[in-house]
């Protein structure tokens, strides 16, 4: 019988600085094909008059530099009241945290940063306004979204299902000793 190590605040610290995995499974969908998600709120594209709500609502969000790199940022407030971000990128799909990035198709929009301030949650914003800003997307030629989530995010994955996104893959990013792998394992049905 196996004896569990003790569960100590340093070991959870020497575990992750010398052994540590995070899995994104990554979800796509037709843009066609995604399902209506009405949700009680004005959804719009922000402006920058939307960047000191966003200040304050979301303080790890570089909203100029973002919107410098051509990305776009999609709100939705409900009472006069910011409730929620998306931002989408027509270049790149990338998770900072764990170095990965890919090139988008030239079909694709790719979905990141979605939040929910927390009191305005399970109001269906999520999948509401990625389905808004999806089709926003398509006269410019975007028919496929993409996005990544955390793989034990449940909220994040009910709110994609519900705008239509399937299981496609999981990036795995491993990091031991300092070293750090990466590969991309296939969602087979």
């Amino acid at each position: 019988m196996a004896l569990a190590a003790p569960s100590s605040s340093f070991s959870r610290w020497t575990r992750d600085i010398l052994w540590s995995e995070t899995v994104h499974r990554f979800y796509a969908a037709r843009v066609a094909d995604m399902p209506d998600c009405p949700a009680d709120a004005e959804i719009r594209p922000a402006t920058a008059a939307d960047a000191s709500h966003i200040a304050i609502a979301f303080p790890h969000v570089p909203f100029e530099q973002r919107l410098a790199l051509g990305d776009l940022c999609w709100v939705a407030y409900i009472g006069g009241r910011l409730a929620h971000q998306t931002w989408t990128s027509t270049t790149r799909a990338f998770i900072p945290q764990v170095r990965y990035e890919r090139r988008l198709a030239p079909d694709e929009v790719y979905f990141y940063d979605c939040v929910t301030v927390p009191d305005m949650r399970g109001r269906g914003l999520y999948p509401a306004v990625v389905v808004m800003s999806a089709r926003r997307h398509l006269p410019l030629g975007r028919t496929r979204a993409v996005l990544g989530i955390l793989r034990d995010n449940e909220p994040s994955i009910r709110g994609a299902k519900k705008a239509g996104f399937v299981a496609e893959f999981d990036h795995v990013f491993r990091k031991c000793l300092g070293l750090c792998w990466q590969k991309e394992v296939r969602i087979v049905d």
